[in-house]
This record gives structure tokens, C-alpha cells and sequence, in this order.
């Protein structure tokens, strides 16, 4: 603290000790226009933080502690910070429309106070704010309301997996109000806190582990509230006795060893003793023990008459209202009425330390009235509850009017935002209007260039497809050409001069039977190769599947075998079928599948001089399928022409009856299966033919 600001509080300090009745007042002036003088924001906290302690029992309290947190967040003074957010957490956790101020102060902290000695105490305003709305709303279905929210709440926490004794000091502490409350209105409870003990001594040891002795005695301050009333309920005094003295300590040790205490000069600490020792008070008076409740009184009566000047006035306040209600309980009404009227008479002359509480204000007289009917002293009693009556309505009154205050400045902040929404609406939907026109245009323009793309894209396409199918009109004619010259060639060839020979022998010689034999057996081969590649040309142009049909596939097979083994005469070769012995039906093409069976029969016929030529049929269930082999005992396929044998004009061989491999497959595909050679076996060769069972 710089020197100026050290003379500046301690002239305040003595002033503050001219006189017990008028100290603050002076002290509090000057301060005043120091603040209003100073520039210096750390001084500024300073001078803020002594105004503040100095009218704790004022109405300027909250504005001051206002203040102070504000210009405290904007430098970081985090002490400065929890120091005032307390009884603005106090003031306003009651008033649904302080709701955004509360969550201002509560996000402030949560920001500025990690790693600082005050880290938690965001933790600890929503524990008070959360307690304050539930002890101050009176009515019982909103009441529960709130209560089972706040369970729910606690329940959510339970699922994270954050370890923090903050976090979970404040769950359970909570947890145990919002249970006290369900257990009373909905479950008729009459001593409710005591269900709720086990989770508040869970809460009071984990403020035990708290390092800072500031966050510590705040969440020790609510818990203990709490944990000595329950105490008191289930009539535990030896337990009670225990969380006082530990709390009395924690308080001893807070005013002694908190450095930052040295800053305030004016912190009235005495009063941070009145619930300790106002609880082990109610302790012993439940479990009978008067002498104990005499002990209690008196070493409290010691703590306040021990303190001084402006303190020793603000301590008889809670001094005679604890004798009167101790006096009261102890039925010695005359000693009770004279603490009483003290304290009535130091509210009175403005000396009192309730001043800023007129509710509690209004309960004194109140009390004191119930005091005078007891003792028998009724006309006085009458009094009172007449002056009690007009305390009440003028309590109501003003805090009527301040709330609608409040209501009415709420409402005004409320109607330049919606005014200031309703502009920044207009203008974002301008902008609105403009970006959906400018992506309208956007989107429209890519349409646009991708229909075009597309269009450019097809056209490209047809362009490619028909110049492959000009390419492929082009092979085919070639492939057809020289079909025709390979295929029908040598069997005309035959039949001029077969017929030739004919017409030079004479009609009956015995040669002209061969002749015959010759020409009829090219015709017949000629006719064929016409056939086969009239249909192989109709199956390369087709565009739509084949027609299937149920088809006897053993009768087709043997019928194929037959023709095959008449057509060639070579006795040294024999044609044999395998079947399974059983009919067998597959939905198939009857013309296609036999060209294919023809072909394949044929084609081992060509290359076969001497063995055998065998057709095997199989099903096969487990993939579906049906599989014909053709094996021959010919020379085989040489491996070099082993991948080109399916090739168009790939068989060389003279011209049969039968398509060549290359339309084979081609039928194979339309008829959805395929055409192989079986390149393991090694005694000639064996093509495999297969079609699914199931189409």
C-alpha cells in the first residue's frame, strides 16, 4: 500500500475512534472523498473495500460491494472479488429477475479464480444462490419445484467424472436441502434435517481439505448452518459441541492468520460468532442441561463485551437479542423484556446493528410482544403488536416499492434490448435477403453449369459408345468376313467338286456314291455354319435377357452326344455321356445351351483321331450350379494358344458344324454363367461349362 493511501486510513482510523457512536460515520465521509479522488484502480479497492466494511449495516452495503466486484474483475483483484460478491449473492438469489446479474458474478469468478487463493468460490456463490431461493420461496408447490431440480441436478453431477472437492462439497450440501425439503412438504417429515446428516458431515470434512482458509470458512459458514440445526433436531449435543469448537477455531484461525485481512481495517469479525454460540445455546437446552446453557451464555456474553469503540455497540445488538431469547426460553420473562427494550432502544437511536435488516427489525418487536403477554403484561403487549402491525406494513411497502423498482428498471433495460434486437433483426435480415439472393443466383448459375456439364458429358459419351460400336461393327464385319471365307468357303469348295466329278463320271458308276456322301455332308456343314452364325449374330446384337424356360438338361445332352457321334465316322473314336442317373430340370435356354453343348462336342471331335469323347453333368447344390464337362483325348491345347483360344477366329482348324469358342462364351454370358478350359487336366483337354441351377 503506498504511503499516502496508509496515512489517508489511518487518519479514517482515528477518527474512527473519537467516539463508539458517531466513529463510522466520519470514517466513512472521508473514505468517501478520497475515492472520489483517487484514479489509482488498486487504491480504488482498497478505499471501495473499507467503505464497504464500514456500512455492512447499511443500505449502501450492496451498492459499495457492487462496485467493488466490478472494478476488482477488471484488475484481477480475485480477494477483492469473493469479498463482495457474498452479499450481493445474498441480496439478490431471492429476485428470479436478478437471474442474469447472478450469472454474471458467478461466470467472473469461474474465469478469474483458478489458480488464485480463492479458487472455488464460484462453486460456493452457486451453492448460496441455490440455497437462498430455496429457503425463500414460501410457496410449497414452486418449493418443491425447485427442490426436485435441484436434485435432478445433484444427479448429474454425480455422473462426472471430475474430482473436485468444490464441485462436491456444494453437490452434497445441496442434495441434503433439496432432501430436507421433499422429506417435509411431501413426505411429512417433521424432523427432516436429521435424514440429511450423514451428507452434511460428508460436505463439512471435505471444506476441511480445502487449502485456503477464505474458501474454506465460506463453505464451512452455509454447511455448518445446516449440520449444527440437524445436530440440534436429533438432540446430539456432545456432536454438536464437536462442529462448534472446530468451527469457533476455523474462525479464530481465519481473523489471526489471513493475511489479506491486514487491507480492512474495518471487518466487523465479532459477529461471525453468533451462530456457533447460538447453537450450542439451543444444544443444551435440549437436552436439559441449564447449567451448560448458562456456560454458553456467559462465554459468549465475554467474546462481545471484549471488544471496543464502534464493534462493543454493534456486539450488544446480537448480546441482547440472544439474552432475550435465552431469558425467554428459561421463562425469566423480566430479565428477557430488559433485553428487549435495549435493543429496541439501540435500533431506535440508529446505533443498532439491524439497520439494514427491517425484518429483523419487525421479528424483535414481535418477539417482544409475545415477551409481555407471557410475563402478563397485556396492555404493553397490545402496544407492541400495534407497533409491530405498522413495522410490518411499512416493511412491506418499501420493499414493494423497491421491487418494483427493480421490476420497472428490469422492464426499461428490457425494452432498449428488445429495441436494440429488434434493429440488429432488421439489419440481419437485410443481410439475410441479400445472401439468400446472391446464393439463389449462385445456386442457380451451378445448376446451370452442371446440367450443361452433364449434357457435354453424355454427348461425349454417345460419342464414345458409338465409336466403339462403329469400331466393333467394323471388327464383327471383318470377324464375319473372314468367317464366311474360312467357314462356307472350303464346303462349297467340296460340293464344285464333288459335282464336277459327277458330271464328268457316268450316272451310274460306283464311284458317285462317295461323291454323294461328299456333297451332302458339306451341305449339311455349310447349312450349319449359316445357322450358327445367323443366331451368333442375332445374340450379339440383343439387348434384352434371354427368355428361360424349364429345360430337360439330360435330354438335350444325349441328344447332342447322338448327333455328334453320327456326324463323325471315325470308328476309332467313341462318344460317351456321364449323367447322375436322376432327371434334371434347370430354367435355362434350350437353343443357346445346346449350340453351346454342340460346339464343345464338335470341337473335341476335330482334334480327337483316336479315343474318346466324353460329356459329364453335374449338380452342384451347395453353390447352385450347374456344371457340364467335355473331355476328349486329343493332343490338348499348347499353353502358348491356351489365351487365345476364346479369341473370334481363334480356331484354326478346318470348318464344322459348330460356333467357335468365342461365340461359346459369348452364349455362356448372355446365358449369365461361363466357359473355361480346365488347364489341370493333362490327357487332352476338358472344357467346363457352367450355368446357375437357379436363375
Amino acid at each position: 500500500m503506498r504511503l499516502t493511501q496508509r496515512i489517508i486510513l489511518a487518519v479514517c482510523a482515528l477518527l474512527g475512534t473519537v467516539s463508539a457512536v458517531q466513529a463510522h460515520r466520519p470514517a466513512s465521509d472521508s473514505l468517501q472523498k478520497v475515492l472520489s479522488h483517487t484514479a489509482d484502480p488498486r487504491e480504488r479497492i482498497d478505499v471501495l473495500l473499507n467503505l464497504k466494511d464500514l456500512n455492512e449495516d447499511t443500505d449502501l452495503n450492496l451498492p459499495y460491494s457492487i462496485r467493488l466486484f466490478r472494478e476488482a474483475a477488471a484488475v484481477g483483484d480475485t480477494y477483492a472479488m469473493t469479498v463482495s460478491v457474498v452479499p450481493i449473492i445474498s441480496r439478490y438469489a431471492a429476485y428470479a429477475e436478478k437471474e442474469d446479474s447472478l450469472h454474471y458474478y458467478v461466470s467472473t469468478l469461474r474465469k478469474q479464480t483458478p489458480g488464485t487463493p480463492q479458487e472455488g468460490m464460484d462453486h460456493y456463490a452457486q451453492m448460496n444462490i441455490a440455497f437462498k431461493r430455496l429457503s425463500n420461496e414460501y410457496n410449497r408447490k414452486r418449493c418443491l419445484e425447485l427442490a426436485h431440480a435441484a436434485l435432478l441436478w445433484c444427479d448429474s453431477l454425480d455422473r462426472l467424472p471430475e474430482n473436485n472437492i468444490y464441485l462436491e462439497a456444494k453437490s452434497l450440501m445441496i442434495r441434503g436441502y433439496a432432501g430436507l425439503l421433499t422429506g417435509f412438504y411431501e413426505k411429512g417429515i417433521r424432523l427432516a434435517y436429521i435424514p440429511q446428516i450423514g451428507l452434511w458431515e460428508r460436505a463439512y470434512r471435505l471444506t476441511q481439505q480445502m487449502p485456503h482458509l477464505g474458501v474454506r470458512r465460506n463453505f464451512a459458514t452455509l454447511i455448518y448452518y445446516l449440520l449444527s440445526g440437524a445436530y440440534n433436531q436429533a438432540r446430539r449435543y456432545s456432536d454438536q459441541v464437536k462442529l462448534s469448537d472446530d468451527f469457533i477455531a476455523l474462525l479464530d484461525d481465519y481473523y489471526a492468520e489471513e493475511e489479506q485481512l491486514g487491507r480492512r481495517p474495518y471487518l466487523y469479525a465479532d459477529n461471525s460468532y453468533v451462530r456457533p454460540y447460538q447453537q450450542l445455546l439451543r444444544g443444551a437446552l435440549n437436552v436439559n442441561r441449564n447449567d451448560l446453557a448458562e456456560k454458553h451464555f456467559n462465554d459468549f456474553r465475554n467474546r462481545m463485551l471484549a471488544a471496543q469503540g464502534e464493534n462493543l455497540v454493534r456486539n450488544k445488538t446480537y448480546l441482547y437479542e440472544f439474552g432475550y431469547l435465552w431469558r425467554g426460553l428459561d421463562q425469566d420473562f423480566t430479565r428477557s423484556i430488559q433485553y428487549s427494550d435495549s435493543l429496541i432502544h439501540l435500533i431506535e437511536t440508529g446505533r443498532g446493528y439491524f439497520r439494514m435488516n427491517p425484518g429483523k427489525i419487525q421479528q424483535v418487536h414481535r418477539d417482544r410482544g409475545r415477551l409481555l403477554f407471557n410475563a402478563g403484561r397485556y396492555e404493553e403487549a397490545m402496544q407492541t403488536y400495534e407497533r409491530t402491525t405498522e413495522l410490518q406494513d411499512s416493511i412491506l411497502k418499501a420493499e414493494s416499492l423497491e421491487r418494483a423498482e427493480t421490476i420497472r428498471r428490469r422492464h426499461e433495460m428490457d425494452r432498449l434490448k428488445l429495441s436494440e434486437t429488434q434493429e440488429l433483426i432488421r439489419n440481419r435480415s437485410m443481410a439475410l435477403v441479400t445472401f439468400i439472393g446472391l446464393g439463389i443466383l449462385l445456386l442457380a448459375t451451378g445448376v446451370y453449369l452442371y446440367r450443361a456439364l452433364r449434357r457435354n458429358r453424355r454427348l461425349q459419351a454417345d460419342i464414345q459408345r458409338h465409336s466403339r460400336k462403329a469400331q466393333e461393327s467394323e471388327r464383327m464385319k471383318s470377324t464375319f468376313v473372314d468367317t464366311i471365307c474360312r467357314g462356307v468357303g472350303p464346303p462349297l469348295e467340296a460340293i464344285d467338286q464333288a459335282t464336277q466329278q459327277l458330271m464328268v463320271a457316268g450316272i451310274n458308276a460306283p464311284e458317285n456314291s462317295p461323291l454323294m456322301d461328299t456333297i451332302r455332308g458339306n451341305t449339311e456343314i455349310l447349312l450349319s455354319t449359316l445357322d450358327n452364325m445367323l443366331e451368333a449374330a442375332n445374340l450379339d446384337s440383343l439387348t434384352e435377357r434371354l427368355h428361360l424356360e424349364q429345360t430337360d438338361i439330360d435330354e438335350l445332352c444325349r441328344a447332342e452326344v447322338l448327333a455328334a457321334s453320327r456326324l463323325r465316322h471315325n470308328p476309332q473314336v467313341s462318344y460317351t455321356i456321364d449323367t447322375p442317373g436322376t432327371q434334371c430340370l434347370v430354367r435355362t435356354h434350350p437353343k443357346y445351351f445346346s449350340f453351346v453343348i454342340r460346339a464343345l462336342l464338335d470341337n473335341a471331335g476335330k482334334f480327337t483321331c483316336k479315343g474318346h469323347v466324353s460329356l459329364r453333368y453335374e449338380l452342384l447344390p451347395k453353390r447352385s450350379e450347374l456344371r457340364v464337362l467335355v473331355t476328349d483325348t486329343g493332343p490338348g491345347v499348347p499353353p502358348e494358344k491356351r489365351s487365345l483360344i476364346f479369341r473370334p477366329l481363334g480356331d484354326s482348324s478346318p470348318a464344322s458344324r459348330g460356333l467357335s469358342l468365342a461365340l461359346c462364351r459369348l452364349i455362356a454370358e448372355h446365358l449369365c454363367g461361363s466357359v473355361r478350359l480346365d488347364e489341370s487336366y493333362t490327357e487332352g483337354a476338358r472344357f467346363i461349362f457352367s450355368i446357375p441351377a437357379k436363375p
